[in-house]
């Protein structure tokens, strides 16, 4: 029922907006509506307010604007007395407004409402390094974990966002970077050269898209640890929370206390109770390493339980490539082929050993999009927590931001609208991506759950398709009508009664198909919904 109620009310606005265009230019240029309704069907509620019954309807997959001698049945009717206030008998140009102002406002809701959205943006994670790459060119370069990057080649960076902005540039090269950043350790601003590598990766679409790197992520680690050698009162899986009076909350604060002075007390939070440690001069930057590798599950005839893999394991690196956060050890997988051998590292009881793990490839159909998800078999989890806080940090110039964003995210989303289509249409993305109402109910109860920030994106998102859809050249959609008055304008002549009557039908015929369709995708799609499985 709540998913209904999200998705009627996505819709009723989205819907309301769309018709909002219409009826008001419709009333510019002086057509008589007839007719306003959110909805289709029987109507629920009714008002009339001069010539015009507004109506909510039973149904809530759409709406209309029903205008005088807007059909071909209608035109076939008019009075004398109607002829000046019909649709049919407006200009070629003012039907063409009328039917594009629909979909225009739609692109304009998004507008509106991407820049409300971007107020929850005016703080950002702040260019802090929390995890850095020990192969990455920030790395190579001496740029530490903890360090807070300042300035790109004289640019100003603000917020982690900036870095990207910085190090990639319209030519697609990967130049060397004057880097600023704020020393962790010292708090002063030192400067380094780096060079950026290419990287990949995959976009919306499963396209190979290209970027410059340089080995550094806003990934936090906690301070949970693995020991690499026994050190009485610790075990792995152990979470220092202070060392010698200094509480911490990220690894690089650990590692950096660690190196920098003698440890004499740690307290820790082990089996969810707090001890303080005491020690005289245990060494122990060389027997404790991050623990967020560490292996917290690993399920019965899975393929890592069958490869020799136990709880309490701790991975250190995939074919002589270190890996200290899980993203980096299945990208790791994820390059392999079916078939191929992982050469695993891992510590087992403060012990070194070798895993050789067999690569098996599983492809599944992805319910949304249609496309095919390839992921390597596994069947572990790791202690990592993906759920530490971030640090923020505010932007440069939010007003000025919000406007960018508002228009930049509006331009995306149309792109991506085009290229999807286009996508199905050359057959690169399966037709079972196709979605109805009960996608797009799911989707709203999802985004609404999430909180108001994504509701109103997901608002935005479908308010842009459906105005870029309507404008697709379809008999009985805007763009239809668009293009049978533009051709009325161009050649000076009239497209006659019965043709547009055929147009029309045929269009209505293939959206219907269409809608159906999307409707047994959905059915498909959410089967386990309807039958409880």
């Amino acid at each position: 029922m709540l998913m209904y109620l999200f998705g009627v009310l996505l819709l009723g606005i989205v819907v309301l907006i769309h018709e909002l265009g219409h009826f008001l230019f419709a009333k510019l240029f002086k057509v008589k509506v007839t007719a306003f309704s959110i909805g289709f069907g029987k109507p629920i509620v009714k008002w009339k307010k001069g010539d015009t019954e507004y109506r909510i309807s039973i149904i809530p997959l759409g709406g209309y604007v029903k205008m005088t001698g807007e059909t071909p049945n209608d035109e076939k009717e008019l009075t004398e007395d109607e002829i000046a206030v019909s649709y049919s008998h407006k200009k070629w140009w003012q039907k063409v407004v009328i039917a594009f102002a629909g979909p225009l406002f739609n692109i304009i809701l998004a507008v509106f409402v991407f820049f409300i959205v971007s107020f929850y943006e005016h703080t950002a994670p702040a260019p802090i390094i929390e995890y850095l790459s020990p192969d990455g060119a920030a790395a190579k370069a001496g740029i530490a974990e903890g360090d807070r990057i300042t300035e790109i080649n004289g640019r100003k960076v603000y917020v982690w966002e900036d870095l990207s902005i910085g190090l990639n540039n319209e030519s697609g090269e990967c130049k060397d970077a004057e880097i600023t950043v704020k020393n962790y350790r010292s708090g002063k601003l030192e400067k380094f050269t780096v060079k950026p590598q290419k990287g990949t990766y995959k976009d919306a679409f499963n396209e190979t898209q290209n970027r410059c790197e340089i080995g550094v992520a806003r990934l936090p680690r906690d301070t949970v640890i693995a020991l690499v050698s026994m050190v009485e009162g610790l075990k792995s899986g152990d979470r220092i929370l202070s060392v010698n009076g200094t509480e911490v909350d990220r690894f690089y604060q650990v590692r950096h206390l660690f190196d920098s002075t003698e440890i004499s007390e740690l307290k820790v939070l082990s089996n969810g109770k707090e001890k303080t440690l005491k020690f005289d001069h245990e060494d122990l930057h060389k027997k404790i390493i991050y623990g967020g590798m560490m292996l917290s599950k690993v399920e019965e005839s899975s393929f890592s339980k069958t490869a020799g893999f136990e709880k309490g394991d701790v991975i250190l690196s995939v074919n002589d490539t270190k890996t200290t956060i899980p993203y980096q050890f299945y990208s790791e997988l994820s390059k392999l082929k079916e078939k191929d051998s992982a050469t695993i590292n891992i510590i087992r009881d403060e012990q070194l050993e070798t895993i050789t793990f067999k690569i098996a490839i599983e492809e599944k159909d992805n319910a949304f999009t249609g496309m095919k998800d390839r992921n390597v078999k596994w069947g572990a989890k790791f202690l990592f927590n993906y759920n530490i806080p971030e640090i923020m940090a505010q932007r440069d110039n939010p007003m000025l931001f919000s406007v960018s964003y508002s228009f930049g995210q509006t331009w995306k989303m149309i792109d991506m609208t085009l290229k999807g289509f286009w996508y199905l249409v050359s057959g690169k993305m399966s037709a079972k991506s196709l979605g109805g109402p009960i996608m797009i109910f799911d989707i709203s109860k999802r985004a609404a759950e999430a909180g108001l920030k994504h509701f109103l994106f997901i608002l935005a998102v479908i308010s842009i398709n459906l105005g870029i859809i309507n404008l697709f050249p379809v008999p009985i959609l805007d763009g239809g009508h668009i293009v049978m008055y533009t051709f009325e304008g161009i050649t000076g002549k009239k497209i006659p009664i019965s043709i547009k009557e055929k147009i029309l039908t045929v269009g209505f015929v293939l959206l219907m198909l269409l809608m159906a369709f999307a409707i047994f995708n959905d059915f498909s799609r959410y089967f386990s919904i309807f039958t409880g499985e």
